[in-house]
């Protein structure tokens, strides 16, 4: 009821729902997203120069996207595993072609059990592990970047699990 009109109910008008709050721009995503797109990346690849060239890539593509994408950080997220994907598709026929192997930098060994045990999986187990515990995703979030159905999601790491679980035990 409203002061001065008596017993009168005045119908409450609709609100307007608050203020969205000021979208961000391309660089707080960028500001935001950078790091842990570029350790998201480095962790499937093992490569600092191919989670670099990875990354830009994706944040290159997202900029010409930004108005139209309703998530940035789930958009970054495909474009760096698909980056990575297309890196390993590439590098493998490579490799094929030829058979050099060039010496890594020296790492600490634990690195470098990691990143042999990591080197076991597909590329699309790899990014999934790496996905969920290294940049502590969801399920959703993940099945989101892979393209894949959560139960997929939960499967692949299960599996991926498992794998990584006989190489610890040998």
């Amino acid at each position: 009821m409203v002061e001065g009109q008596g017993n009168q109910e005045v119908s409450a008008s609709v609100s307007e729902p608050p203020a969205l709050a000021q979208s961000e721009t391309f660089e707080d995503v960028f500001r935001s997203s950078y790091a842990q797109m570029m350790r998201v990346a480095f962790a499937i690849t093992g490569s600092n120069d191919a989670a670099e060239d990875i990354v830009q890539d994706a944040f290159v593509a997202l900029l010409s996207r930004f108005d139209s994408v309703a998530d940035p950080p789930a958009y970054l997220y495909r474009s760096v595993v698909n980056g990575c994907r297309a890196r390993f598709r590439r590098k493998s026929v490579v490799d094929r072609l030829i058979r050099l192997r060039v010496v890594s930098e020296v790492r600490p060994p634990e690195i470098d059990e990691t990143r042999m045990a990591l080197d076991r999986l597909s590329t699309r187990a790899r990014a999934a592990v790496v996905l969920r515990y290294y940049a502590d995703l969801s399920t959703d979030d993940i099945a989101a970047a892979l393209g894949c159905q959560p139960g997929t999601v939960r499967s692949i790491l299960h599996r991926a699990l498992a794998n990584l679980n006989q190489v610890v035990v040998r």
